[in-house]
């Protein structure tokens, strides 16, 4: 299933609790608690449609690249590396690691067969902060040091807190990040969101000297978060397509040129900069509209003020077919991020940072083992669980 976020419009009759204005659907005051009075339930004319997937073509001076896990080998399919090179990609940053126990099978074989290829190459580790950190920094520095091919900073890819507060998690992150650094000879670089960073924490200024790749699934490349004065790298869609690998594939920009990335890999870390700022890639679907009115949709149906069909009608107009599975699923196991929508809905955060926070919570459920009753007999679920999964996993 392929997200593409336009105009979207309630349809379906709801239920005596809301109150329906035009074509918009206003919640009272009293339905959601903690959020915003009369919220009207209208995606914002910002969302912008493009063309469903993104290729791979390249930004005139700026290195291109591409960010993979175990999504990019379905049924155990290779990557054509070469192929991947020979559409413009310059870097490879591959999935090492998550947790203190999980790596990944495909590691060796792509960190080899992309360096061959002549790109830059990479490895990040999937933080899971319910753990111990100096664990998780030794496990995925295992993997990084057997592994030849780095030439990019070893990565800390940071995007759930697992119940820990702002402090905490940036007691977790700076210890890790030290034993990591440690462990390694290598500066490490933060991979983050922007409502992930300025919410879960706090809007930290604590790791300013670390390098910064923040995901933002919009047309215009983000403004850095916390106190860095730039980004390093944009992670700027999850459903890119590129030759070589099979379905949808994490597009990212470096934040300068060919020169600039060889320096970067080689320690000179300073050499990023002046690429990034203030660019427009006009190509796939901006995510960088208001994300406050579709979550509000998503918590009314959470309370009961709305039924169950006011979703599914609300997706199907937005070509989010895969929403309401994943939603419901997350609903029935107690595991919607109800506070986190909230936060973002009052926030005004965008629609893909409302999609990297489902679909982390939806990783997160399914590595703990919860899965909704008949989740294995059911397609559609797990249709939906792999598109939303592919979306921002890594």
């Amino acid at each position: 299933m392929l997200w593409c976020m336009r105009k979207l419009r309630l349809l379906t009759a709801v239920t005596a609790t809301a109150a329906v204005a035009g074509s918009l659907l206003v919640l009272p005051a009293t339905a959601i608690p903690g959020l915003p009075a009369n919220l009207p339930i209208e995606l914002p004319e910002g969302v912008v449609p493009g063309s469903v997937n993104p290729t791979a073509s390249t930004v005139p001076g700026i290195a291109s690249g591409v960010d993979v896990s175990r999504w990019q080998h379905p049924n155990g399919q290779a990557i054509a590396w070469d192929q991947v090179r020979t559409d413009g990609q310059s870097f490879a940053v591959i999935k090492a690691s998550e947790g203190s126990t999980w790596t990944n099978e495909h590691l060796a074989e792509d960190a080899s067969q992309a360096a061959a290829s002549g790109m830059k190459v990479g490895t990040y580790h999937y933080a899971r902060p319910a753990g111990d950190p100096r664990a998780q920094a030794q496990h995925y520095a295992a993997q990084y040091n057997q592994v030849g091919n780095h030439s990019l900073p070893p990565v800390l890819d940071l995007e759930v807190a697992e119940g820990k507060s702002p402090e905490q998690l940036s007691a977790w992150t700076r210890e890790f990040l030290n034993e990591l650094q440690s462990l390694t000879g290598r500066t490490p670089m933060v991979y983050t969101y922007r409502y992930f960073w300025i919410e879960q924490m706090n809007n930290s200024q604590e790791f300013a000297n670390y390098p910064l790749w923040l995901a933002a699934y919009q047309s215009t490349a983000p403004q850095p978060v916390g106190g860095w004065d730039k980004l390093d790298m944009w992670q700027r869609s999850d459903a890119g397509r590129v030759n070589g690998i099979a379905g949808n594939v994490d597009l990212n920009l470096f934040n300068g040129d060919e020169n600039q990335l060889n320096m970067f890999s080689a320690g000179q870390l300073e050499a990023s900069g002046g690429k990034l700022e203030g660019l427009t890639v006009d190509e796939g679907i901006d995510l960088g509209g208001d994300a406050a009115a579709i979550i509000g949709v998503i918590l009314a149906l959470a309370a009961g003020a709305i039924a169950a069909p006011a979703l599914v009608d609300a997706a199907e107009n937005a070509n989010l077919e895969g929403l309401p599975d994943v939603v419901n699923d997350l609903i029935a196991q107690n595991n919607l991020p109800v506070e986190q929508l909230k936060e973002m809905a009052n926030g005004h955060y965008t629609l893909g940072d409302l999609v990297l926070l489902l679909d982390n919570a939806q990783h997160v459920a399914e590595e703990n083992g919860v899965a909704p009753a008949g989740a294995a007999e059911s397609p559609e679920y797990e249709a939906a669980v792999g598109a939303l999964t592919e979306m921002a996993q890594h």
